[in-house]
């Protein structure tokens, strides 16, 4: 999932000519800016096991939660992430058992030599100022021996005694490194905002001293592992291990939307009562054709109908593959009335029934959608009594026959944002708000945007 940012619209532009020696030189230049928050929020203080001895487990946690830039941030929705563990360098005395505090520590980038398959790794500049006894070097790996453990399902494991990385040759002959990455994953819509990882350190043997049951304490940690592999050269026995958690986000997608549903059958419902006026309504047609072109209604694509309201609904046009048709109905809209959401949402769900009229297609090759259009809060329903309860219950029955519906709310104040984003949409993650009808077009046409 990869998202760019394009800067468009840039333009230097020359223009030159001469009358009587005389010569003129144009030039228009577009200012770009862009303000760029980090997505997410991660503690970068040193986790620090201390002094521990082998076969020792210990565990820390790690908290990895949203950002508030991107938590306040309503065109987003979810972030993955992965978590590489990459070579520790620092400055060290005293043979490796002694950290020096006064220069900073730094991560060690693993290269690999296309040609050879050859691994270095760069700890950069030695730091100025080191005492003459002092070493800048990668410290030896802890990165084998510490587990990734979340208890979110969405979420990776990897257990301790493993590889951080490999060496992998591509069909080329070409030599690359393959990351043993531990995924992570936070979305708004789920509430999942912040993921609270254990890391935990298994402590190795070396040399000569592993206990009889070291190959079957790493078996009880990792089946796979090879216990052999994991035990320390006794030359290391009292030096400093380090290793650094390399978090890195690689996918942010926007809330759910419409248009990776090649055959979505979609119920595009309208508002036109009477509080929407005359330039409002122009706006809404405005907005709704455009979202007809997005969407590209087509024999094998998708298919469109369109449904109207106000102190009533009324099916304008079956599910159909014929743009010109929605478009026409959409023009033909005149407001007036009262708001009947139920009655709206009722005439939405019979129409994505599938009841073999030849309209909806089956539901496994082309899941159902409702994209509901309003400006306020119901002002009418079928019982004329209960206006909201009635909304709700028809917005429940279209969500257990398998629609999924989205709602954008026009002008509408916090109360009814609420009812329409909690009781009305599929989840909050379905609800869009439009400041007014302006602002309606970009966000119908975002629905339909696919990656």
């Amino acid at each position: 999932m990869e998202k760019k940012i394009v800067l468009a619209g840039i333009a230097l532009v020359a223009v030159a000519g001469s009358v009587a020696g005389l010569s003129a030189f144009e030039a228009h230049v577009i200012n770009v800016t862009a303000k760029i928050e980090n997505a997410l929020n991660v503690p970068t203080e040193e986790l620090d096991f201390g002094t521990v001895f082998p076969q020792e487990q210990l565990d820390l946690p790690l908290s990895i939660a949203l950002s508030q830039s991107f938590l306040d941030e309503d065109r987003v929705d979810d972030v993955e992430y992965r978590i590489r563990q990459k070579p520790k360098c620092g400055v060290t005395e005293q043979g490796g058992t002694v950290l020096n505090p006064n220069f900073p520590t730094a991560t060690g980038h693993v290269n690999v030599d296309p040609s050879t398959g050859t691994v270095t790794i760069d700890c950069g500049p030695e730091p100025q100022g080191m005492p003459t006894d002092a070493t800048w070097d990668v410290l030896p790996s802890l990165c084998e021996y510490i587990s990734k453990e979340s208890p979110d399902d969405n979420d990776g494991d990897l257990p301790s005694f493993h590889k951080p990385w490999t060496v992998v040759q591509d069909e080329g002959g070409s030599y690359g490194l393959r990351w043993n990455n531990t995924l992570g994953h936070l979305a708004k819509s789920d509430n999942d905002l912040e993921d609270t990882w254990t890391i935990d350190l298994a402590v190795p043997c070396f040399g000569g001293y592993c206990a009889q049951d070291w190959e079957t304490f790493v078996h009880s940690i990792n089946p796979d592992a090879v216990a052999v592999e994991y035990t320390q050269d006794i030359d290391n026995e009292h030096k400093i291990f380090g290793c650094d958690l390399w978090i890195e986000v690689f996918g942010i997608s926007l809330p759910p939307g419409l248009g990776c549903n090649e055959k979505a059958d979609v119920m595009l419902v309208l508002d036109r009562s009477g509080s929407i006026n005359s330039t409002e309504l122009a706006t809404l047609k405005t907005a709704a054709t455009a979202f007809v072109t997005a969407l590209n209604p087509a024999t094998d694509g998708a298919h469109l109908g369109e449904i109207s309201f106000s102190s009533s609904a009324s099916l304008d046009v079956h599910l159909t593959d014929n743009a010109a048709a929605v478009n026409a109905a959409i023009a033909a809209l005149v407001s007036g009335g009262q708001t009947n959401l139920e009655d709206a949402i009722l005439d939405a769900t019979a129409e994505l029934a599938n009841p073999g009229d030849g309209d909806d297609r089956a539901d496994g090759d082309s899941p159902d959608f409702i994209v509901l259009i309003t400006d306020g809060a119901p002002t009418a329903s079928n019982d004329g009594n209960t206006f909201g309860q009635d909304a709700i219950d028809a917005a429940t029955a279209a969500k257990a026959a398998g629609a999924t519906i989205f709602v954008v709310g026009v002008g509408t104040d916090s109360g009814t944002a609420d009812f329409l984003a909690n009781s009305i949409a599929t989840s909050a993650a379905h609800y869009f708000d439009a400041g007014d009808f302006d602002d309606l077009e970009a966000i119908l046409q975002g629905l339909v945007a696919c990656g």
